[in-house]
């Protein structure tokens, strides 16, 4: 028998960079797709970015998969006014949430933060 891992899902190892940035996102799901969960945060401007990690096995929105299954990151920026959405898909875990971690850094600089 061997021991249950201990390593990091994709979804919670970029949740620990967040709040180690100060910004703590909420965990969502829609209660109807098994699996699918993703997080959110909400701006001082009511504004809000949500954003998923995706598993190379087409897994959508995976809180599950390790880092090593990584795919892609997605995330949107909803305002009133529009909808801005990025796609992080190098295929490199590191490079990837490094990238999503710094963009939504930027727009708590930009947008407020919050307490969640």
């Amino acid at each position: 028998m061997t021991a249950p891992s201990t390593e990091l899902t994709a979804f919670h190892t970029i949740l620990s960079r967040l709040a180690a940035a100060g910004i703590h996102c909420t965990i969502e799901s829609d209660g109807k797709t098994a699996g699918e969960t993703w997080a959110a945060y909400h701006f001082a401007d009511t504004s809000h970015v949500t954003w998923g990690a995706y598993s190379d096995t087409g897994a959508e929105n995976s809180a599950t998969h390790p880092v090593t299954s990584h795919g892609y990151l997605n995330a949107f920026h909803t305002t009133d006014e529009a909808d801005e959405y990025h796609l992080f898909d190098t295929g490199d875990f590191d490079r990837d949430a490094a990238e999503l971690t710094t963009w939504i850094t930027k727009l708590a600089a930009d947008h407020g933060r919050t307490r969640q």
